[in-house]
This record gives C-alpha cells, structure tokens and sequence, in this order.
C-alpha cells in the first residue's frame, strides 16, 4: 500500500532514511500519523503529481494512526501498519 503524508517544509528538508516524522495523513485533517522512516528511494514523478508540491519516498515504513495531534503525541494510536512505502510531500 502506499501512503501520502503531508508534512511541514521543515520537517521535509531535514529527515533522512531510519529518522521518523509526522504529518497528516493524505493530507486529511482529520488523520494524524507518526512515521517511523525506512530507507529513502529515489522519487520519480507522476503525471499526477502537482508541480509546486515537492515529494520523497521511502520504502519499509511502520506507520501508526491517530485522530488527532493530541492523541498522536500521546501514543494514542487507533491504528497501525507495518514495511509500508510512504511518500512524504509539502
């Protein structure tokens, strides 16, 4: 499964492969997630893909769920799923 999250510029910018982020998910508000990063790939763009959006992937991702900031900081998690690929955007 692949999944979108978006995060902020900065955090987008300083991570690297095995460091963890978090953001929302599909850019859905009201989906949280805190990623624990795999190893990063090199993105190739699709047509899809929104030319002043930036995007970087990475493959064997833990991903855990939360419906909000709170509960995610918290460990609050509803959810998780594990050696995902995960596309980080801002």
């Amino acid at each position: 499964m692949l999944i979108r999250v978006k995060v902020s510029k900065a955090f987008f910018n300083k991570v690297q492969s095995n460091e963890w982020i978090d953001g929302l998910f599909q850019g859905n508000q009201g989906c949280w997630v805190y990623v624990e990063l795999g190893e990063e790939y090199e993105y190739i763009s699709s047509p899809k893909d929104d030319p002043k959006t930036e995007y970087r992937i990475f493959r064997g991702c833990d991903v855990f769920y939360a419906d909000s900031l709170e509960n995610l900081e918290n460990e609050k998690y509803l959810g998780s799923a594990e050696n995902q690929t995960v596309i980080i955007y801002c």
